[in-house]
């Protein structure tokens, strides 16, 4: 293998659609919201604000959420928590899971014995004070090896790294791809005022206090993987957020990656203790920030895109993307893997138009009149018409866009994805 076509191998390495940038790859989009979210968080010493990021599936809110923890390091203790690496369904956690699996997060902080101790009274109160299910959750050391951070690493200093030996640490790191062990509940809503919600509440403030007198920061847990609650969202964010305030009580700040369903269906969580903060990706009509997101990547191969890009190929793309970061990154995917298949150097406006058509086609699959008489409505009204016509699902699918309210206005602004408005366009609702 040629030094050069190792480069353009190592970008299609860096061109992971489902996976966020790393630090160093991070664009920062004009409508971020990472700085304001920080301020608020910082506002008032001793507070706790809770933050929901809001947005499209693939709209840049892993890579806000990253930016945010990065922002915090200074000033704040940050616990990130990574519920896919994890491997946590994020379909069916509830949050008394979640409240078990932020305060698992926070024992990362603290001395070994301390932690123990604090992880078998969270074990037992998770587990209802049945012995069976608290077995089922393992040693403090195999939950933190299943419990991921945003590097993709379960590990805590001295029980899962520090104080291994090498073999035993290569271990509790593998053990991170079987998964954090939660038990499998009916699915309900445990109330803050219940017996168990006032149990895992008195742990979690307990945990809580041992972390800030060992850190002598204010802590803030960051939570990643929400967004993929499917089909159920808008019921499963209910009650994940509205019918319970366990995790809006919790004594300690969070952010954490919400549900897609945020933007298509009304809730309450504003005046529920929670914060939603809508994260728009990339603005199309202004191409050059994601331009040179996808730039950065052919840097970091060592390929200079002023060079090995046609010219105004990676703004195209920005632009036919629709404004979500994990769609231009596609888009570039596709392109690079033709240049490689044709042994070619430089990236063709052909290869570009061959990534479009790629991803316009997944968008189009599964199109039926009832959603493309939909899409038609949304691109004549600028909204999502009500009922169970499929809006929110094209929504969440990516094939329905949202928009930052237009001037004068206060409502979200809908858009087709540019990749299927000429069919839109061309389709003729049956009248019969």
């Amino acid at each position: 293998m040629t030094e050069v076509a190792a480069r353009w191998r190592k970008l299609v390495q860096e061109l992971e659609p489902n996976l966020p940038a790393d630090r160093t790859l991070y664009v920062k989009p004009l409508r971020s919201p990472a700085d304001r979210i920080v301020s608020d968080l910082l506002a008032v010493p001793g507070s706790h604000p809770k933050v929901l990021l809001v947005g499209a599936r693939g709209g840049g809110k892993s890579s806000e959420l990253r930016a945010i923890s990065r922002l915090l390091e200074s000033q704040v203790r940050t616990v990130e928590i990574d519920l896919d690496r994890s491997g946590v369904s994020a379909s069916s956690v509830s949050a008394f899971d979640l409240l078990y699996v932020c305060a698992l997060g926070l024992l990362r902080l603290l001395p070994d014995e301390e932690a123990e101790t604090l992880f078998d009274e969270l074990a037992r109160v998770y587990a209802g004070g049945q012995e069976e299910q608290k077995q089922r959750l393992g040693t403090l050391r195999t939950a933190l090896s299943g419990l991921a951070d945003f590097a993709g690493m379960a590990a805590k200093t001295g029980l899962a790294a520090g104080s291994l030996e090498a073999g035993a640490a290569s271990s509790a790191v593998g053990a991170a791809a079987i998964g954090l062990r939660l038990l499998v509940g009916d699915g309900g809503v445990v109330a803050e005022s219940s017996p168990s919600g006032r149990l895992m509440q008195d742990i979690c403030a307990k945990i809580a206090r041992s972390v800030r007198e060992a850190v002598r920061r204010p802590i803030c847990v960051v939570v990643d993987g929400l967004e993929k609650i499917n089909g159920e969202a808008g019921e499963r964010f209910r009650q994940v957020f509205e019918q319970t305030r366990l995790l809006a009580d919790t004594p300690w700040s969070a952010v954490i990656a919400a549900p897609p369903c945020t933007l298509t269906q009304t809730n309450c969580v504003d005046g529920l203790g929670f914060t939603t903060v809508p994260v728009w990706g990339f603005d199309p009509d202004e191409p050059s920030n994601l331009r040179d997101l996808l730039a950065r990547r052919f840097d970091d191969a060592d390929l200079d895109p002023s060079r090995c890009v046609a010219p105004g190929e990676l703004e195209r793309i920005a632009t036919e993307s629709g404004g979500l970061p994990r769609h231009a990154v596609q888009i570039t995917r596709r392109a690079v893997l033709n240049l490689l298949s044709e042994k070619a150097s430089t990236v063709t406006r052909n290869h570009v138009d061959a990534g479009i058509q790629e991803l316009g086609e997944a968008l189009g699959r599964g199109l039926n009149t009832d959603y493309l008489t939909v899409l038609k409505r949304v691109a004549r009204t600028g909204m999502l018409p009500g009922g169970d016509g499929g809006a929110a699902t094209l929504f969440a699918d990516g094939r329905i866009l949202a928009r930052s309210p237009v001037e004068g206005s206060r409502i979200v602004h809908f858009v087709v994805h540019p990749l299927l408005r000429e069919d839109v366009d061309a389709f003729t609702p049956d009248e019969r």
